[in-house]
């Protein structure tokens, strides 16, 4: 590399977009409307504008600097007779984005990669100081990959390969669905204890796997994605957790390097009349991502650059970064994301199902689908309850507000260091079909909408 990389913010730490192109070539094979009516949606919104909902309200906040450092951010969200961020429920009418729409409508899901957007794009990022060339977006292109698939009991998952985390969710199922977990797992506080135990031993493990994971064309992961959707790996694990007791030490897990946190995303499950489903998850990483749009388009660039490792960091256990997460050109960085869809003996659709939050993404899923297929909840009970995150380093479970006290004493008592997480953590976003119904939960924690047609 010959140029430092600024992670967090600023147009060095964009990586090249590729989100649009990937749904303009889902489009392309598997499309039924022309593609300028499935963006109209969007179009009337940026037509009429939006009512700016609290939690983009808090995270305006939160990122309040680079909002008033960026042109496009601040004639978006500061109000110029005040000076201030504009208050949960302002019209939000984002005018060079909406402009930017308006001709990938018209031109289609290239227009960045290889169309009128394309230089204008490159020179706005590059006036910046980034490095994102015509060349590479005119390359970039999405993957048609297999979906890694396990088998839990008759159900079948379906979920995101590498760079995505789906391997760890079927992992962590795998694991778990080898205890034929019941509604009585966690009917009193001792076999709650015991099951929440179990959960986050296999979550230990899991990220433990995960710092061996990479982008596969540039990283052999065959062995390892075998061992992770393996009945057998996972009876081998299995017995390796007890349920008197956790362990403190990395390496008793088998971590080698220690994870990178990643950050923030965005995700929407779908059932259709037909039955398709679809899970998407999209990010831009952090909120606002690089915190800077491109001045002509109203884009917000990506800080996709901070899901890579950096050499030469070690950790507090003295852990080495992931070397195969490390830069490199056209490689796609480790990410946290994994949209899932369950389906039955006879392969109708029984849930769909993923998450933003980061690094929360995989415990917030796994946490989910354990509580919908084997302990009795209903969808909404699954999704709202309170929640338990381990990601073996730091070596503590971080839990939710809602986690009953006793609870918490009791997974001390097993070794467990505990830390109650203030922020909103992860977002789960649910559909799940039950007797020819279909039932859905958009995350209270986010606010989120469920939307269906007759």
């Amino acid at each position: 590399m010959d140029h430092p990389v600024p992670k967090l913010a600023g147009a060095l730490a964009s990586g090249v977009p590729g989100e649009l192109r990937g749904y303009w070539e889902a489009h392309k094979r598997f499309g039924k409307l022309p593609w300028k009516d499935i963006l109209e949606p969007t179009l009337e919104i940026c037509r009429d504008g939006y009512h700016m909902t609290k939690h983009q309200s808090d995270v305006l906040y939160v990122r309040k600097d680079e909002i008033y450092n960026d042109d496009n951010f601040r004639e978006t969200f500061v109000d110029p007779n005040t000076g201030k961020i504009r208050p949960a429920g302002s019209l939000i009418k984002p005018k060079r984005l909406c402009k930017t729409l308006y001709i990938i409508a018209n031109e289609g899901g290239d227009a960045i990669h290889n169309g009128s957007l394309t230089k204008i794009l490159v020179n706005d990022i590059q006036e910046m100081g980034g490095i994102v060339t015509e060349s590479d977006l005119n390359n970039y292109k999405p993957e048609w990959m297999e979906p890694i698939t396990v088998k839990l009991h008759e159900h079948t998952l379906y979920t995101a390969p590498p760079p995505g985390s789906g391997a760890l969710l079927a992992f962590v199922l795998n694991v778990l669905n080898g205890y034929n977990m019941t509604q009585s797992d966690i009917s009193n506080l001792k076999n709650t204890t015991k099951t929440i135990h179990r959960l986050v031993e296999a979550f230990k493990y899991a990220y433990a796997r995960r710092t061996e994971l990479g982008d596969p064309n540039f990283v052999n992961v065959t062995e390892l994605i075998q061992n992770l959707t393996s009945e057998e790996y996972a009876n081998k694990i299995r017995l390796k957790i007890l349920d008197n007791k956790t362990f403190d030490d990395p390496n008793h897990y088998g971590a080698v390097f220690y994870n990178k946190e990643d950050h923030g995303t965005a995700h929407i499950s779908v059932i259709s009349p037909n039955g398709d489903s679809v899970a998407v998850t999209s990010t831009v990483n952090l909120y606002f991502g690089a915190g800077v749009t491109s001045s002509r388009t109203g884009i917000i660039l990506n800080s996709g650059m901070d899901d890579f490792s950096l050499p030469g960091q070690i950790n507090y256990y003295g852990l080495k970064p992931s070397p195969y997460n490390f830069i490199e050109a056209g490689k796609r960085s480790m990410s946290s994301v994994c949209p899932t869809i369950i389906v039955d003996k006879t392969g109708e659709v029984l849930m769909v199902i993923g998450a933003s939050g980061g690094t929360k993404i995989i415990t917030s899923v796994a946490g989910t689908i354990l509580r919908y297929l084997w302990l009795g909840q209903s969808i909404k009970e699954a999704v709202d309850e309170s929640r338990i995150h381990h990601q073996l380093q730091p070596m503590e479970i971080n839990y939710e507000y809602g986690i009953i006290d006793p609870l918490i004493s009791q997974l001390e008592g097993l070794g467990h260091k505990t830390k109650r997480y203030r922020d909103r953590g992860s977002i789960v976003c649910a559909l799940a079909r039950k007797n020819e119904k279909i039932y859905a939960n958009a995350d209270y924690r986010k606010a989120g909408e469920v939307f269906g047609i007759d």
